[in-house]
Order: structure tokens, then C-alpha cells, then sequence
């Protein structure tokens, strides 16, 4: 963090507070001695629909229209394309960041049963 007042690098947190989506730094510089505050804000980022999806309000969002989902259905289609080439479990989920076992549920459609 630099010094607000000579911008020097040289600076030492001296107390941190957590105050609910924020966080309070109080600081000093080893070289002017200058005290000073920084305040972090955390922007909270929501999850909702993939854009241009239209869904009925009683119909349960599957797959990629899920807001938690990481995959799409496309990334599905290849998972089970790989793992019929003898690709393997360890490599597939490496490549899309998924874990083991979400592959193996994948290709044996326990997940995603409906692509």
C-alpha cells in the first residue's frame, strides 16, 4: 500500500476492522510517519438467468439456466464425447475445472440426465 502523502511504499497495517461488507485498514508509514485509513468495499455479485432465456415461472430451471450452474449444456455434450474417445476422468474435469466425480456422474448421466 503506498503512503498517501509521500507515496511511499514502505507502510505497516496496524489494525484491520471488519464492519459487515466493509474493512478498515488503519495505517502508518515507516518512512513520513503519516497515519492513515483505507476502506474496502466488497461488491457482492448475484447470479441469475443466462441472458435471452425465456422460462415459465412454475417450470424448474435445469442445466445451464440454473443461476449455480458452471457448465453448459454444449460443455456436457463434450464431456460425454471425451470420455467416450478414452479421455480421461482426471483430464476432463482438469480441463473444465469440475472434480472427478461430477464427470464420472456426467457420463453416467446421474447429472444432467436431461441433455
Amino acid at each position: 500500500m503506498k503512503c498517501r502523502y509521500c507515496k511511499s511504499t514502505e507502510t505497516r497495517t496496524t489494525v484491520t476492522e471488519h464492519h459487515g461488507n466493509e474493512t478498515w485498514r488503519y495505517c502508518r508509514c515507516l518512512k513520513c510517519d503519516a497515519r492513515f485509513k483505507t476502506i474496502e468495499t466488497y461488491a457482492i455479485k448475484k447470479r441469475g438467468a443466462k441472458p435471452n432465456t425465456i422460462i415459465h415461472p412454475n417450470q424448474i430451471k435445469r442445466g445451464e439456466y440454473n443461476p449455480s450452474s458452471v457448465l453448459t449444456e454444449n460443455n456436457i455434450k463434450l464431456i460425454r464425447d471425451l470420455a467416450s474417445q478414452n479421455k480421461t476422468y482426471k483430464w476432463i474435469a482438469k480441463k473444465f475445472g469440475i472434480s472427478l466425480s461430477t464427470v464420472y456422474r456426467i457420463v453416467n448421466r446421474k447429472l444432467w440426465s436431461h441433455v
